[in-house]
């Protein structure tokens, strides 16, 4: 007789610049990596004048006194690489979502970039969404992950 398959749930660990992917062991008692690399977007973490051409354009005031001033830039560069980055991350799960590598995804983020994947995930994404943790764990280690998320995805006895 068959084993019914067990449902495949990944647990996503989340910023604006990283994306760490696991799913629980056979055993159930560790985490392992989902895929074969993490999502890392390094221009997030820069500089902001690494980021961006030159220097702000220079205009003249609207009075006539001949005055000049700087424009400011219309949008800061390190919001726009983690927008960039969490829209790749989107796509990358939408992906997983459609090929049938994940049934359930446990979505650990900070609430800034949970609150911009949600308006940027697909409804197939959305479907597959069992729970959202609002922290921001992506510099702990494997190990203090399962101590933390472990119980979300551990089966039911």
């Amino acid at each position: 007789m068959l084993k019914p398959k067990r449902p495949r749930t990944w647990v996503v660990v989340a910023d604006g610049a990283r994306a760490r992917f696991f799913v629980a062991s056979e055993d159930t008692n560790k985490f392992v990596a989902a895929r074969q690399a993490d999502l890392i977007a390094p221009e997030s973490r820069g500089h902001a004048r690494d980021l961006k051409s030159d220097k702000p354009g220079r205009s003249y005031a609207s009075s006539r006194s001949g005055a000049r001033h700087a424009l400011e830039p219309a949008h800061d560069p390190h919001k726009l690489e983690k927008h960039r980055f969490s829209a790749v991350l989107a796509e990358t799960l939408d992906g997983a979502c459609g090929r049938r590598e994940v049934d359930h995804i446990i979505l650990v983020a900070p609430r800034r970039s949970l609150g911009e994947l949600r308006g940027l995930m697909t409804a197939r994404v959305q479907r597959c969404i069992g729970k959202e943790v609002a922290k921001d764990l992506t510099n702990e280690t494997v190990a203090s992950l399962w101590r933390r998320l472990g119980s979300l995805v551990k089966p039911a006895r």
